[in-house]
């Protein structure tokens, strides 16, 4: 079996580890399968040992994208140099991300010869990222090609429930293809005798600051948690997060919290030691692709407290991998808020830019529909809002013990117990490992290429998707800038 793996670059990032961890996996397990990477820039690793680097490939605007046509000639001229014949079948990664309108045309002419593809999308243009998706406006009827010969692998539920829905009426399967988690040593509090300058009780959120990693969460949690210090640990790399990441550091220091933003920059401890000496990992994030930060802890021999993602994770509980003590909500009061007007005020202000970004009509009833879905029973979902309302909310926790204990209560913050950290990093081992992810892969492949030769190629309606992604009842005002 011979495969064409094409992605924009080879850079180190999440794309080129999946790429890198399933070759690793295939040689390991003896499995015949013969791989190319094809790529916009030169791979500057070691572990893929048959690249090619692909002129027109990389990222573009749709200003300076090459002719498609050219790029498609060239993908098969490089494929079929690299592997000595015509590849059986193209694995493509995020085509639809609008990275490249060259590489979206590209991959429509391919579905229309007849080739066999399986289109791997990671992240969608049309879930947040309005410029990407308008990058792709000249092309979008011809973005989602649908045909027997044309399968596609999201990585979890959502996305494969909306991604089929999108297909329905089309020929074209749509494969669960969850990334593999490889196995790491469990981090001991042992690591280093003396770290002296960590906090104790510490609470570890493992992520760089970005606006959707929901850092004002933090924040509300050390001020009715006192018993337990919290710490994220790194600060950003994008300039545009820098006030927002700055302004939270102070607004921690005058309520006096036990709470550090940016960790590793506090202290000469390297991040294995810092998870080694905190209590449990937590996150708050209030969006993920894969959703790794639900997986990872427990190889690392750690449990795992805060904020769920249904969405994302329902697919781990049916693996075995238990988040029951997370929460998918946290409610505060409605009257913990100045004013419910200005929050509606906010919602409608945050949709119409949203929609207006993505060129979209706002539905008639989007802002009560958002609305309701933020608020219920007379509450708020904290991770729903924008900094300057969680503020408020946070300033009125620190001085209310009665709103401490609600959400100490609905926060549900503990140490897990060992039993409950090993079946979850057994389950992880087994239902995430390499040796497994790259089986999936396989049979799928071996599904693709016992589909009969078809070059009846159609395209799917992208109106679907992206209606399914923009709907008012997902917003969330830390997600519309």
């Amino acid at each position: 079996m011979k495969i064409a793996i094409v992605h924009y670059h080879l850079q180190p990032g999440g794309v080129t580890r999946v790429i890198e961890n399933t070759l690793q996996a295939w040689e390991e397990n003896g499995t015949e399968i013969e791989a190319v990477a094809l790529s916009g820039r030169a791979y500057p690793g070691d572990r893929l040992p048959n690249t090619r680097e692909i002129e027109g490939l990389d990222y573009s605007s749709p200003q300076d994208a090459i002719d498609p046509r050219i790029l498609t000639e060239r993908l098969r001229e490089s494929a079929r140099h690299a592997l000595g014949q015509a590849p059986d079948l193209w694995h493509i990664h995020n085509h639809s991300l609008g990275k490249n309108p060259s590489l979206t045309d590209a991959v429509s002419l391919l579905a229309e010869a007849g080739e066999r593809i399986l289109l791997h999308p990671h992240d969608f243009a049309e879930d947040g990222r309005p410029g990407n998706y308008l990058s792709l406006r000249e092309v979008y009827p011809r973005v989602y090609p649908t045909g027997s010969h044309i399968h596609y692998a999201a990585l979890n539920q959502r996305d494969r429930g909306f991604l089929a829905h999108m297909l329905k009426d089309s020929p074209s399967p749509v494969h669960l293809l969850a990334n593999a988690v490889p196995p790491s040593s469990p981090f001991s509090a042992s690591v280093r005798e003396n770290i002296c300058d960590l906090p104790e009780n510490l609470l570890l959120y493992p992520v760089r600051a970005v606006r959707r990693k929901n850092l004002g969460e933090l924040a509300l949690l050390a001020s009715a948690h006192h018993d337990f210090h919290f710490a994220n640990s790194l600060g950003p790399t994008n300039p545009e997060f820098t006030p927002i990441f700055e302004e939270w550091k102070q607004f921690g220091k005058d309520l006096d919290l036990p709470l550090t933003y940016g960790l590793g920059e506090h202290t000469d401890a390297s991040f294995p030691e810092m998870v080694g000496h905190a209590q449990s990992i937590l996150s708050v994030s209030v969006a993920e692709g894969f959703g790794l930060g639900f997986l990872e802890p427990w190889t690392f021999g750690k449990g795992l407290c805060g904020r769920n993602l249904p969405d994302i994770t329902s697919d781990f509980a049916e693996l075995g991998v238990s988040l029951a003590n997370l929460y998918d909500r946290l409610p505060i009061p409605l009257d913990c808020i100045s004013s419910v007007t200005q929050l509606r005020e906010t919602i409608q202000s945050a949709l119409e830019q949203f929609y207006l970004n993505y060129q979209q009509d706002l539905p008639q009833d989007g802002t009560e529909t958002a609305f309701q879905s933020i608020v219920a029973n007379d509450s708020i979902d904290f991770g729903r809002l924008d900094e300057p309302t969680q503020q408020e909310i946070i300033r009125a926790v620190a001085q209310s013990p009665e709103l401490q204990q609600g959400i100490q209560k609905h926060a549900g913050l503990e140490v897990l117990a060992e039993d409950i950290i090993d079946r979850n990093r057994e389950a992880v081992a087994e239902q995430f490992s390499l040796t497994s992810y790259a089986e999936r892969t396989r049979k799928i492949y071996q599904e693709l290429l016992a589909t009969e030769d078809n070059i009846s190629c159609q395209f799917a309606n992208g109106q679907l998707l992206l209606d399914q992604y923009l709907s008012p009842a997902r917003l969330n005002l830390l997600r519309t800038s």
